[in-house]
């Protein structure tokens, strides 16, 4: 009798979709999620993250807002219109740490606003508190 593959009876594993170009951040997020039974993607632009969040809707999206050039209302927009995307989370990363940047991602529907360089001990917070509003949010569904 063949052994079964445990990965037959695992639960698929979440997706933190994360749209970033620079590599130290990229290895942050990579330590912080090989913690976790979670699947990092990682997009250098919106564009590609879309086309992967069409593939497998992420659970939590991590977005450097630098990259993007969007501001955060503009992105909100983007995936809350998006099928993929809309319910997902949004961590945001961006390099103002004056309150008022935060406050203005917050306010545009932001989940958590994380200023760079990324600090894994920040992003392992925020990514707690969003995984678990996205399960909340999902098990209303």
């Amino acid at each position: 009798m063949a052994a079964r593959s445990p990965s037959r009876n695992a639960q698929p594993r979440r997706t933190v979709l994360y749209v970033d170009d620079d590599a130290g951040a990229i290895r942050t997020a990579r330590a912080v999620i090989a913690q976790r039974e979670l699947a990092l993607v990682v997009a250098s632009d919106l564009e590609r993250a879309l086309n992967l969040a069409r593939r497998k809707p992420p659970e939590v999206m991590l977005v450097n807002l630098d990259l993007v050039a969007l501001g955060a209302a503009s992105l909100v927009h983007i995936l809350r219109a998006n099928p993929a995307t809309h319910a997902a989370p949004i961590l945001a990363l961006g390099v103002h740490a004056a309150p008022e940047a935060s406050i203005k991602a917050l306010e545009a529907g932001i989940f958590h606003y994380l200023v760079r360089p990324l600090d894994a001990g920040h992003l392992t917070e925020a990514l707690d508190y969003a995984l678990e509003f996205s399960a909340l949010e999902r098990a209303e569904l």
